[in-house]
């Protein structure tokens, strides 16, 4: 349990992330990492099909390559371009919640822009619609990730507490530390392509 559902103290937010990386280290490429400052952060990486890589191509739409090996990726089929997204789940003292970050690269290591990542990513036009009606320019927005100081992708927590709350009960559902990072990512994550396996209980 929390002490403050929907509200997380940084200490209970670190016992989340663990419990995640415990239920989903054997489905998904997942870790929790410290930082410079010492504070814990949940790592997901997701391998991603971008399209063609040649000058006639057009982009394709995302398409889920999950179970291919990244590292053979360009010699099994050396025309087609592939690169990895990385999710951050990170804890924000302000809001008391988590925050995704999420930041994609193609395997050439170029970064790729917010907005192509949100045509990739964001195909929904109802959740699209969504994120555009979130004051303060949307949901999706950039920002340095407060770990790492680098530039990231990341959704706004604005609506995360009022969320939670809203849900948890009217699904029947107890949220506590064993399954808090798994329920807020089947409510949020999917507005950045990002969905979690299934797993035995």
């Amino acid at each position: 349990m929390t002490s403050d559902f929907p509200f997380l103290t940084r200490s209970e937010f670190g016992n989340c992330i663990e419990e995640f990386e415990r239920a989903y280290g054997a489905v998904v490429d997942v870790e929790v990492r410290q930082s410079r400052g010492s504070h814990t952060y949940l790592s997901i990486h997701k391998p991603l099909f971008l399209g063609q890589n040649n000058d006639d191509a057009v982009d394709s739409d995302i398409e889920d390559v999950e179970d291919a090996d990244p590292a053979h990726l360009d010699t099994v089929c050396p025309t087609l371009e592939y690169g990895r997204i990385e999710y951050h789940v990170v804890y924000s003292a302000s809001w008391r919640v988590p925050v995704l970050y999420v930041r994609v690269h193609t395997n050439a290591g170029v970064e790729m822009d917010c907005t192509r990542v949100t045509d990739m990513l964001v195909t929904d036009s109802k959740v699209r619609g969504a994120m555009d009606a979130v004051e303060f320019g949307g949901a999706l927005g950039i920002q340095d990730h407060p770990e790492l100081n680098e530039p990231f992708m990341y959704l706004h927590p604005c609506h995360t507490a009022t969320l939670l709350r809203a849900v948890a009960p009217a699904r029947g559902v107890e949220i506590g530390q064993r399954n808090y990072i798994s329920s807020w990512l089947s409510l949020t994550g999917a507005a950045v392509g990002l969905f979690l396996p299934s797993i035995p209980h």
